[in-house]
């Protein structure tokens, strides 16, 4: 069995690793696996193959669902950040909300930050292998069984009767000034919390369980802020300058998507090479919308931005691609 810090040394080394051509899903990590598809969680479990770990991490994965589920059936997963440490593997869901059904993405945690926020490394994020700093969406983290792994926290993250400390307080403090719930303020969850939280979770059409966990907490925010509905985490675009180099990293999948975006596509400018990217590309260059980036795609990528059109989408394609993109002529 190996450790967290193997763990760790192994997504380090992926650092970089691109798909080839970008929007394909396909690279050395899938090849590994043995098939082409979101490579997230084929991540995890190649740097796992290659530090020892691949039973500690629950076994060989692609469904992040299932893998986070792989944990949670062994006693291995805690909801939220809470006690996360170096070498955990974290499972977000983009939507915002917070079981294990609607997680969409998966990375190793390389450190924890003083601001509660997590340093990651993450496979199939825009397309690459790439360090990330995270701390919304977090559905929850599984621990794998290395070599001397720390226990898990005793709680899972989440408030039910019986809870005490200050985030019971703010609960009922929140649930005073949403539901006008009239509870004493005293950091003890009993039943009259029990019930405020049942009357609010019905009014926001939730699953009335009486526990507060991440898509109460999430509808909870929303509600504090006016809202009906939880509030949807919204992207956030890579910033700097765009330098021709014919990497097609996060700053040349932003930069397109705004040219896209200019053409009457109504894309998020997320620098993510995601299916609606991928579509809205081929629509502009007048090729089957399959979202797939094959030959015929990109020799109409080529041919658009004068490129040799031979249907391999290499530096030199994304370096024209970059000129006409700083020129504003794609």
């Amino acid at each position: 069995m190996g450790t967290a810090a193997g763990m760790v040394a192994a997504m380090r080394a992926l650092l970089g690793t691109r798909e080839s051509p970008p929007g394909s899903n396909h690279n050395f990590i899938t090849t590994w696996y043995g098939f082409d598809g979101a490579w997230c969680d084929m991540t995890v479990s190649y740097a796992a193959n290659q530090s020892g770990n691949l039973a500690a991490c629950m076994g060989k994965f692609a469904w992040t669902v299932a893998h986070a589920q792989a944990f949670k059936n062994a006693g291995r997963w805690h909801y939220g950040l809470g006690g996360i440490r170096s070498g955990d593997i974290v499972f977000f869901d983009w939507s915002g909300g917070g079981s294990i059904s609607g997680i969409d993405h998966v990375g190793v945690v390389e450190a924890v930050n003083s601001d509660g926020s997590i340093t990651t490394i993450e496979g199939n994020t825009s397309d690459m292998c790439l360090r990330r700093r995270r701390k919304a969406c977090v559905v929850g983290y599984g621990r794998p069984a290395y070599n001397g792994a720390a226990p898990l926290p005793s709680s899972d993250g989440m408030l039910r009767r019986g809870s005490t400390g200050t985030a019971v307080r703010t609960l009922q403090t929140n649930l005073n000034k949403v539901m006008k719930s009239g509870l004493t303020v005293d950091g003890q969850f009993g039943p009259a919390t029990e019930t405020a939280l049942k009357a609010f979770q019905t009014r926001y059409k939730l699953e009335v369980d009486g526990i507060y966990g991440p898509k109460t907490a999430a509808m909870m925010k929303a509600a504090l802020a006016g809202g009906s509905a939880p509030i949807p985490p919204r992207p956030r675009p890579p910033t700097g300058t765009l330098k021709v180099d014919g990497q097609f990293g996060p700053l040349t999948c932003a930069a397109l998507q705004r040219s896209l975006n200019s053409h009457g596509a109504s894309l998020a400018v997320d620098g993510a090479m995601g299916p609606n990217t991928r579509r809205a590309l081929q629509k502009y260059l007048g090729v089957s919308q399959d979202g797939i980036i094959g030959p015929n795609t990109i020799r109409a990528l080529q041919r658009k931005v004068g490129a040799t059109a031979d249907g391999i989408w290499g530096s030199g394609t994304t370096t024209k691609l970059q000129q006409k993109l700083n020129a504003g002529t794609f």
